[in-house]
């Protein structure tokens, strides 16, 4: 990625923070990053490429993250708990390190397109983590797991991500031990 796509990006999220999308204009974000209408379509086909592909670029990182740690304990299955809560700390860490993206589409702006696309990607990663672990009617437990899970993830974005991303980690682990009795 360049700087001007950064730059693009990083602009494109501030107006999202104080407008809709559907009053955000490509006028707008060039102005905001102090660039030429060209420049943006050297790398944009319009606002909703753009959009796009910064929900495809976040769901792909965290889907990685699930992955990394699902084929981890595919490896080593006695390792269930520890690279759980590892899991838990590189999602939370991940979504910390970008909350200004999460935060406004999630909770400033909500686009439930995009809640659709995150919640079904954490159900691939939980579901692929557990699918060699018997558990108890996994996609009920998976479901119900994430619906508590959103509502830590919509709390802890709304207040600013006051907590340390592993100390929500360890809130949601906990929860996740309760739940699976």
């Amino acid at each position: 990625m360049t700087d001007k796509q950064m730059l693009i990006e990083k602009q494109f999220l501030k107006l999202l923070e104080e407008h809709r999308f559907r009053e955000i204009t490509i006028k707008m974000i060039c102005e905001e990053a102090h660039i030429n209408r060209s420049t943006f379509y050297t790398y944009y086909l319009d606002k909703y490429d753009l959009l796009d592909r910064l929900i495809e670029h976040h769901l792909s990182e965290l889907n990685s993250i699930g992955k990394q740690f699902a084929d981890a304990i595919i490896i080593d299955r006695d390792a269930l708990r520890t690279l759980s809560l590892l899991y838990l700390d590189n999602l939370f860490s991940y979504i910390y390190n970008n909350q200004k993206f999460f935060r406004t589409l999630m909770t400033v702006h909500p686009a439930q397109n995009f809640t659709q696309k995150f919640l079904n990607v954490l159900k691939d990663n939980y579901m692929h983590i557990i699918k060699n672990h018997h558990l108890q009617d996994p996609e009920y437990f998976v479901n119900y797991t994430l619906g508590g899970q959103f509502g830590i993830i919509y709390f802890w974005l709304k207040n600013n991500c006051e907590e340390s991303p592993d100390k929500v980690a360890d809130i949601v682990y906990r929860n996740i031990l309760k739940t699976n009795r």
